[in-house]
């Protein structure tokens, strides 16, 4: 846990580093954008954004090829709610880890629920990553009549929802197809 804090509070830098142009709805992922600013802080890569369902918050995503000690390498998605000022923990904030494997088959679902034309919300559908006790998984919702996909988070005392806009869900599935083929050419 103290990991994923730190991950995301290095993520939160106030300040510009090589920021660049940044559009909340453009739905291409752009890997030569190192950071961008939104409104007074800086974020690391062309990150998605998403909306916290449970703080109405908007948060953005950042994801990469990495391996830590002690795990095969892995393609990370973290989800970054800011902080207020005042606070010193975050409203919410996530990490996804997936394998080589893992990562491919939650990009395919990924991608076939953006190219779903279904506007039923869907039943939950478990994610499987690398970090065992995780309890992820990928819903849908619909509100006046537009789409949206959801990462879901639930542990032992809360559910936590994120949603992606359909531009912003594109955009994550290009950073994470740009990660895994960042993994392939580590592990080859």
């Amino acid at each position: 846990m103290n990991r994923i804090i730190a991950c995301l509070l290095l993520c939160m830098i106030s300040g510009p580093l090589m920021a660049q142009d940044w559009d909340p709805n453009d739905d291409t992922f752009d890997p030569s954008i190192q950071s961008v600013v939104i409104g007074d802080s800086s974020w690391i890569g062309d990150p998605s954004p998403f909306v916290h369902t449970g703080s109405s918050r908007t948060g953005y995503t950042y994801v990469n090829a990495t391996a830590y000690e002690g795990m095969d390498p892995s393609v990370q998605i973290s989800l970054m709610v800011p902080l207020k000022p005042g606070e010193t923990v975050p409203a919410a904030g996530g990490m996804l880890m997936f394998g080589k494997e893992q990562a491919e088959a939650f990009a395919k679902t990924w991608a076939g629920q953006i190219e779903s034309q279904d506007k039923e919300k869907q039943q939950r559908l478990p994610i499987k990553t690398s970090i065992a006790q995780a309890n992820w998984a990928l819903t849908v919702a619909v509100k006046e009549g537009q789409r949206f996909l959801q990462l879901e988070n639930t542990s032992k005392d809360k559910v936590d929802t994120y949603r992606f806009s359909f531009n912003a869900s594109k955009k994550l599935l290009g950073a994470i197809e740009h990660s895994i083929k960042k993994l392939k050419s580590k592990t080859e």
